[in-house]
C-alpha cells in the first residue's frame, strides 16, 4: 500500500516536470510565458521563442542515460520511472536524486565571455557552435554551448532579436551560454569530443595538453586563478581564461583579450 502511494506521488512529480518543460518548449500561454520568464531571470518575450527551439541533443540524451540509468534497465535509478520520461522532461540528472546538481533544461540562461589559449595561440571554437536551426545536427550540448550566431546584417536577423545576432567584432565563440542551473565546464568540452580537468585540457581529435615538463595548465575567473577547472560552474557575466603554456609565462595579454560581449546577450 505504501509503495503504491509512493509510486503515485513520484509519477505526479515527474508528470509535473514533463508538463513544465513541454510548456517551455511550446511557449505556453501568455500567463505561463510571463511566469517562465520570471523564473529564468528575464522579462524578455524572446526567451520563450528561443527555448521553443531547444531540446536535448544526442550527446545530452546519452549522458543523461549514463547519469540516470547506470544499470541500463530503462528506468531511472533514483526514482524508478522510465528514464525516457525523465529525459523528455528536460532532465540531465534526476532532480529527485538528492545528489543531482544540474537543473532542468531552461531553468536558467546566463552567459560568460571566455578564451582558450594553447602555447600563446587562441583555440577557436567556431566549428563547434550550436546551430539552433538544426538541432538534429548537433553533437554539442543544449545545456552549455557556444551559439552559431548570425551577423546582424544577414537576412536571418531580420526576424530575430538583435541580442541573437552577432555584431562585429564579436565572434561566434566569444560567449559561452548556459541553459540550466549547475552546469560544469567539463560538460562543454566533453560535448565537443574533449575534456577539461585540473591536469589536462583535451581538445577535439585528441590533442592533449597536460601540466608536465615545464608546461602548465591554468584556469582564471575574473582575473584570478581558480582551482576548480572543469568542475567550475560559471556565473552570469564571468570572464574565463583557460591557458596552457610555459610555466611562469605572462598571461596578462591573454586575460586582456577576453571580450565583454556577454552583457549584450
Amino acid at each position: 500500500m505504501l509503495y503504491g502511494l509512493l509510486a503515485v506521488v513520484l509519477a505526479a512529480l515527474i508528470y509535473s516536470q514533463v508538463a513544465t518543460f513541454s510548456n517551455l518548449q511550446k511557449g505556453g500561454s501568455e500567463k505561463s510565458s510571463e511566469g517562465s520568464n520570471k523564473q529564468l531571470g528575464t522579462d524578455t518575450p524572446k526567451m520563450n521563442a528561443r527555448l521553443s527551439r531547444m531540446s536535448l541533443t544526442g550527446f545530452d540524451v546519452a549522458l543523461a542515460k549514463q547519469f540516470m540509468d547506470k544499470d541500463n534497465d530503462g528506468r531511472c535509478d533514483a526514482c524508478g520511472m522510465p528514464v525516457e520520461m525523465c529525459i523528455s522532461s528536460g532532465q540531465l540528472q534526476c532532480n529527485m536524486d538528492p545528489s543531482s546538481t544540474i537543473g532542468v533544461l531552461g531553468s536558467q540562461h546566463i552567459h560568460a565571455d571566455w578564451k582558450v589559449y594553447v602555447d600563446g595561440k587562441q583555440f577557436y571554437l567556431e566549428p563547434f557552435a550550436m546551430d539552433m536551426s538544426n538541432m538534429n545536427a548537433n553533437i554539442t550540448s543544449s545545456f552549455i554551448h557556444v551559439d552559431k550566431g548570425a551577423n546582424r546584417d544577414s537576412p536571418d536577423c531580420a526576424s530575430r532579436s538583435s541580442r541573437d545576432c552577432a555584431v562585429a567584432p564579436e565572434k561566434t565563440s566569444d560567449v559561452l551560454h548556459m541553459h540550466a542551473k549547475g552546469v560544469p565546464l567539463w560538460l562543454f568540452f566533453r560535448s565537443i569530443g574533449g575534456d577539461f580537468n585540473g591536469t589536462c585540457l583535451t581538445l577535439p581529435d585528441n590533442p592533449q595538453f597536460c601540466s608536465a615538463e615545464g608546461k602548465t595548465l591554468t584556469f582564471y575567473v575574473n582575473g584570478k586563478q581558480n582551482n576548480e577547472f572543469g568542475n567550475y560552474v560559471f556565473n552570469n557575466l564571468d570572464k574565463i581564461l583557460i591557458s596552457y603554456g610555459d610555466t611562469g609565462s605572462d598571461v596578462q595579454a591573454e586575460l586582456g583579450s577576453i571580450t565583454d560581449f556577454a552583457k549584450g546577450h
